[in-house]
């Protein structure tokens, strides 16, 4: 049942995804735990039809499969993380390397020093720092930590029924990489996987009458995560062609090791959505007319996407 009340904090309507300041009065939904504004609500679930879902023709999805079918020799292993993983022990070995080399050249000016003077090279070893191997720095460790999300993620995907995933597809021509695609029956939903700390927000910095949505996680504006997603949402319809032009592309940006609060709701920011692991699965396996193409979609990204470990 919808009640019209002055909302207590800001939020977004469920329907239209309008921003609603904090004391403006919209209809809350107890029964779904939503807002809506009040040009969409009060809500009526009751009498709000089911979504039609039009079922493809059995010829087209038998050509689409057979398309899948031939795409599977060429198939590659997807391992999840795989580049973060393999960038972060190059750039380990090299700077373990780097270290050790600082200790070894400082252990042969010490002995060196010390047959040259045996006195004063004694004095000038004892009163000089010996270097030691730090820990990694927090550049090298952050591919560390971005590859534990993604695998994160990919654990939880393992779960979602009637999907297809693609893990860690290289961007053509570029030297990035997008961690996960999934294809479901509802579309393919273009996956980010972050391992950040602190709280998820949304907050519009602009004004009443000019929303400025921006994503901000433990207090710092990463709104420049969606930008990320929203370019690789173009290199992945591009990828689609025109055999599947129809197919929607979402985006996903699935933060782990974030604060939810005690009523975890997903956010959303020009167009992609904010979510925690747990909420993935059913998020991409949703109902949706492309279920008979779901092989054929994975099979055609998976040639023109190739992985990138």
């Amino acid at each position: 049942m919808a009640k019209l009340m002055n909302i207590r904090r800001a939020d977004a309507c469920a329907d239209c995804g309008v921003a609603i300041g904090e004391g403006a009065p919209a209809y809350w939904d107890s029964i779904a735990r939503v807002v809506r504004c009040l040009t969409c609500g009060p809500p009526h679930t009751a009498s709000r039809p089911s979504p039609v879902i039009v079922p493809v023709s059995t010829a087209r999805a038998s050509e689409l499969n057979a398309v899948a079918a031939e795409s599977t020799a060429e198939r590659r292993e997807d391992v999840a993380g795989g580049s973060a993983r393999k960038e972060y022990e190059k750039r380990a070995a090299r700077e373990r390397a780097t270290k050790e080399q600082r200790v070894a050249e400082d252990a042969e000016w010490r002995r060196s020093i010390k047959e040259r003077r045996p006195v004063l090279g004694r004095i000038a070893a004892a009163m000089t720092p010996i270097p030691e191997i730090a820990p990694e720095s927090q550049p090298t460790a952050a591919w560390k930590i971005g590859a534990e999300g993604e695998v994160r993620v990919a654990e939880v995907l393992g779960s979602a029924p009637g999907i297809e995933v693609l893990h860690d597809r290289l961007v053509p021509e570029s030297r990035a990489n997008i961690d996960h695609i999934v294809v479901g029956p509802s579309g393919v939903f273009v996956i980010d996987a972050k391992k950040y700390k602190g709280p998820i927000e949304v907050r519009n910095v602009g004004s009443l009458f000019r929303v400025d949505d921006r994503l901000y996680v433990g207090g710092h504006d990463r709104s420049n995560l969606v930008e990320g997603v929203l370019r690789q949402i173009r290199v992945v319809r591009t990828a689609l062609g025109d055999q599947f032009a129809d197919v929607p592309v979402r985006g996903v940006l699935c933060f782990v090791g974030c604060e939810w609060g005690w009523l975890a709701k997903q956010k959303l920011v020009d167009g992609v959505t904010a979510l925690w692991p747990n909420a993935v699965p059913d998020h991409v396996s949703a109902a949706g007319e492309y279920g008979p193409m779901v092989e054929a979609i994975a099979g055609h990204l998976r040639h023109q996407l190739k992985p990138g470990s």
